[in-house]
């Protein structure tokens, strides 16, 4: 396929000739066919979409005819604009021709030149007329779609109804906003389709529509559609999963007609009075949250067509190296028996080898995690939004936490990697072993709620608080056990137990200091769930093994195990499991560790810093990066704080920014064309200037002797993508002495985030009747915690602060606080 626009690429025909700057071929009859094409396509798909949909939100809210122009343009050329200008001109005229021939003239220019305006953009970044083989081009695409082109041909068909006073409301929200997104939602929408169907010649192919995928990934699409947009039921992200079935097993061209299909299901469904969009909030917010759906949903199955693509392409360079490879060792083996030189050269490109397999697998991480930063971070960026509304803002804390666990499964196969490598090692420190079980319990008490399970934490009293070793590979193991105990448990409990083992421990152990008391911890995770059977257990720590109840599931890697195992052995300890079929198993391991010195808690560490505190310097901070996208992720973090941001896209253009402007600290990308960011580092730190300039790398490389390099060329320090915003703003303080503006953590609106024990009070109880009460202060009488755990699960869902603070009280058996709470209002009662 070529990346030329077809339009360039006519026949050599001397009586063709064409009007100067416009592109209008008058002799060639492929030219007016393609022309008439489009206006034909976007006349008929407004026509539809305008006698389909009720107009009940003024504009649509989602619009095909866009997406058609920008997609036929693309496939044809840009030089076919005429047939965006005359469908457009036609399809305002054709119910009043006279009386909107001036407002419909100029709709069809503003709009054929917004096209034209989002075609070139697209063309000018990803130079290719299919931007779906790569992520990098499905991003671009995405951005051109949402502002630039549509921005303006909305400006200009919004300016119209202004002129001849056309609208009634609220112009921003009723008007502007909903004709924006839609037209936006439209060309990522049907773009793809008409490009997928275009141009598309490497699909996977059907063999029958009655293959048991087929009808599964349909069927499911359907009743997910059913139960959401005529049920009302809120599970419309449930048709995620059979998207991305469809985008990995049947390719592009079935993906995106699905995309459309559902699109227009919601579409139809909400404007006409059904579904769980419109009966869910207002029509106002009832129309962004469907345009949001839809764009979700596009832009997520469009970035895995694209990762689909890519691995594709990866894997048939891999085979070709591998068949390359392969050919050589066969043509070298006579030559190998006959001389040890051959051998040796033979070693040497086995070991080659190696560290092409070594560098493909980071190059692989390194793409993977580059739109995992934009994804995370602009993620971030929207919950930071003081006016987001609530479902937005749960909208975004989802793909943030979508996004955390593909970062998590990502990391998991790099750990093997590591640890198959021998590489992995401890990164020792102090940590809060009760928060850090805090936290995991948080964590999986809703999950263990909707599974109808009872959920365990018990620390011994000789267990402390503080204690010196690897927090991150503990927790990891702590997840995985948890994890698969609460997978494989359908009734019951899962119980984590903490205790202290008095033993001594070996002398010659590294991570021993001195002026602490050694420990040893032993940790147990116990279910009641469906058991592993006795054959099965010496396979259970082998990687990409997994026992029978697993590969029922057909879910999961069959790592975590066997990465647990790996971590605990680094740890000083040893992990093992008993198990018995239909009852249950537990898994226990020991860790060697040390008392830590008790943690002084930040009161700003929980806080989110919302400025840049009074009367310090204007800080100038340069971004230095390749991809726009991670310049703009930053641009847009550090902008409101109150920070002086430029960017520059490669090393060379830093050093003279660096030069001129003199910025206070550096955002140093090291991977970069033109100039590098080692290269770049190098020359600003070999300056007397420079050494006053804080140059910080920021990486999606995982490979730790990468930050050994980093640090070795001059940088101050290093971070790697994708990162917290905190860590963002807590390395400005560490290097430059910002101070900021934090929030009042007390008007914080999330309840979790304050301790139960000082908001809970008797009122809070009210919302139940007073049978409910007297049974709750009986059965706190009675230190039965199994009743009261029952009892608070009968508490209304919306009760959400009522819920957690009576469990956490019930789980740490503190039922004082309980009789407490419920004597007061049982005072009658009990007289």
């Amino acid at each position: 396929m070529t990346n030329n626009p077809p339009s360039t690429q006519t026949a050599p025909n001397s009586s063709r000739w064409k009007l100067p700057l416009l592109g209008i071929e008058l002799n060639n009859p492929r030219y007016w066919i393609e022309v008439i094409g489009i206006a034909i396509a976007y006349f008929g798909s407004s026509w539809i979409i305008a006698n389909t949909i009720p107009r009940l939100y003024g504009p649509s809210p989602v619009w095909p005819g866009a997406g058609f122009n920008v997609g036929l343009l693309l496939a044809f050329g840009r030089s076919r604009w005429l047939g965006v200008f005359l469908g457009i001109l036609f399809f305002n005229l054709h119910k009043n021709w006279l009386t909107v021939l001036i407002p419909a003239l100029g709709a069809s220019i503003g709009s054929t030149i917004g096209t034209l305006i989002t075609v070139s953009l697209i063309l000018r970044f990803t130079r290719t007329t299919y931007p779906f083989h790569q992520v990098r081009h499905v991003v671009v695409f995405s951005l051109c779609s949402l502002f630039s082109g549509t921005i303006f041909q909305t400006i200009t068909g919004t300016g119209i109804y202004i002129l001849t006073k056309r609208y009634e409301g609220d112009f921003l929200k009723d008007y502007f906003l909903p004709w924006w997104i839609g037209d936006s939602i439209g060309v990522l929408i049907f773009a793809s389709i008409v490009l997928t169907w275009l141009r598309s010649h490497r699909d996977n192919k059907i063999k029958s529509w009655l293959n048991w995928e087929v009808v599964i990934a349909i069927s499911s699409l359907i009743l997910v559609a059913y139960f959401s947009f005529y049920e009302s039921q809120p599970i419309e992200y449930l048709l995620l999963p059979p998207l991305l079935w469809s985008a990995f097993r049947f390719g592009a061209k079935i993906t995106t007609l699905l995309i459309m299909i559902v699109s227009m299901t919601a579409s139809i469904a909400t404007a006409s009075k059904f579904g769980v969009f419109y009966k869910a909030i207002g029509k106002g917010d009832s129309l962004s949250l469907l345009q949001i759906f839809m764009g979700v949903i596009a832009l997520t199955t469009m970035i895995t067509i694209a990762i689909v693509e890519e691995n594709r392409i990866a894997n048939l360079n891999l085979q070709r190296a591998n068949a390359d490879l392969e050919q050589r060792v066969l043509e070298r083996t006579s030559a190998l028996r006959q001389s040890e030189a051959n051998a040796l050269e033979l070693a040497s490109k086995a070991e080659s080898a190696n560290q092409a397999k070594s560098a493909f697998i980071a190059n692989m991480s390194h793409e993977l995690r580059s739109p995992l930063n934009a994804v995370l971070g602009f993620s971030q960026m929207m919950m930071r939004a003081k006016n987001l509304a609530t479902e937005h803002y749960e909208s975004a804390s989802i793909i943030n936490r979508s996004g955390d666990y593909l970062l998590t499964l990502i990391n998991n196969i790099l750990d093997l990697s590591k640890i198959e490598a021998g590489k992995t090692t401890l990164n020792l420190q102090t940590f809060d072993l009760k928060h850090l079980l805090d936290d995991i319990e948080d964590m999986f008490h809703l999950r263990a709620i909707n599974a109808g399970l009872n959920l365990f934490f018990e620390c011994d009293s000789n267990v402390p608080h503080c204690i010196y070793t690897d927090e991150i590979k503990l927790r990891q193991v702590l997840i995985n056990l948890i994890g698969n105990a609460l997978k494989f448990t359908k009734h019951g409990s899962v119980l984590i137990h903490v205790t202290n083992v008095n033993t001594p421990i070996n002398e010659s152990k590294d991570i021993q200091d001195p002026s602490n008391p050694k420990l040893i911890l032993n940790f147990s995770v116990s279910d009641t769930g469906v058991g592993i059977a006795a054959e099965e257990l010496s396979e259970l720590f082998v990687s990409f093994s997994q026992a029978q109840a697993g590969r029922e599931k057909q879910e999961g890697t069959g790592l975590g195990l066997a990465i647990s195992r790996r971590f605990v052995q680094l740890m000083g300890g040893e992990i093992s499991v008993t198990s018995e079929l239909g009852k249950g198993s537990t898994f226990q391991f020991q860790i060697h560790a040390q008392q830590g010195k008790e943690l002084v808690s930040d009161p700003t560490e929980k806080r989110r810093a919302l400025a840049i505190a009074p009367d310090q310097p204007n800080y100038k901070i340069l971004v230095v990066d390749d991809k726009p996208v991670n310049c703009q992720l930053l641009v847009k973090l550090l902008t409101p704080m109150g920070f002086e941001v430029q960017e520059a896209s490669n090393g060379q253009e830093a050093i003279v920014i660096w030069d001129q402007w003199e910025p206070h600290l550096i955002w140093m990308d090291m991977r970069m064309p033109v100039m590098d960011g080692y290269e770049a580092t190098k020359y600003i730190k070999s300056t007397v200037k420079g050494n006053a300039t804080a140059v910080i790398a920021l990486t999606a490389s995982v490979l730790e002797e990468e930050k050994a390099i980093v640090l070795s060329v001059g940088c101050d320090d290093f971070i790697r993508k994708p990162f917290r915003e905190q860590i963002i703003f807590d390395t400005l303080a560490k290097h430059l002495g910002v101070k900021y503006i934090y929030e009042n953590i007390q008007h914080h609106k999330h309840e979790a985030d304050f301790p139960s024990e000082i908001l809970l009070n008797s009122e809070n109880l009210k919302v139940m009747p007073d049978s409910w009460i007297m049974q709750l202060y009986r059965s706190s009488l009675e230190a039965d915690k199994n009743i009261v755990i029952n009892l608070i699960g009968q508490i209304p869902e919306n009760e959400t602060f009522l819920v957690r603070s009576l469990t956490k009280l019930a789980r740490n058996y503190q039922f004082e606080k309980l009789i407490d709470l419920t004597e007061p209002l049982l005072s009658k009662h009990i007289e």
